[in-house]
């Protein structure tokens, strides 16, 4: 949650307790401001559920960063008895220009399709075995026999997602193996 989401919800809810104290003083406006007041206060009420939604953890459906490290996937397929949407759910960190992760984990909501599904599941599964992994997307249109490619350091799983707002573009996500750190030698004693 950012500094201006928290300072707005703080603003909010003294706003709420001020007008709330003045439409129960005693003696003090009429009718119309005593409505006015409470349509604000009920606009507050909508605008503060809207920002809690971000302290609770939940993920966010904002697009991801163009790099990140992969922290967890969970896919939740969608029902086929009923018409809910499925989601794939990333957990992942930033990175920096560096390729270090910054910054806390955050949870990422994309939209269910079979081959977003394949992409995530291999990538969990490379997760499982051990392997650190960084994201990347790709504003290429893949394939469906790119996905199968690999790279120099073996391992690459592409997958597809649709994106709302980028005009029904292809935004590819590209999973590689991170190689582990290189420490420096240690003297002899």
């Amino acid at each position: 949650m950012t500094t201006a989401a928290v300072v707005l919800l703080a603003v909010a809810y003294a706003a709420v307790a001020a007008l709330l104290l003045y439409l129960l003083s005693s003696g003090r406006g009429g009718m119309v401001p005593k409505m006015a007041v409470i349509i604000v206060v009920s606009g507050l009420y909508i605008g503060t559920w809207f920002g809690y939604r971000d302290m609770t953890g939940w993920a966010t459906p904002e697009p991801l960063p163009r790099d990140f490290r992969l922290l967890w996937v969970n896919i939740d397929e969608p029902p086929k008895s009923s018409g809910r949407d499925g989601y794939i759910y990333y957990w992942i960190r930033e990175l920096d220009v560096a390729g270090i992760a910054k910054g806390p984990p955050r949870a990422h909501r994309i939209a269910w399709s079979e081959l977003a599904a394949q992409t995530a599941e291999q990538a969990l599964t490379a997760l499982e075995s051990g392997d650190q992994l960084n994201g990347r997307l790709s504003r290429n249109l893949l394939s469906e026999g790119s996905a199968e490619r690999q790279d120099s350091a073996g391992v690459d799983y592409a997958g597809q997602e649709s994106v709302s707002g980028t005009g029904g573009g292809e935004i590819g996500i590209k999973f590689v193996v991170v190689p582990p750190p290189t420490l420096p030698a240690k003297a002899a004693r």
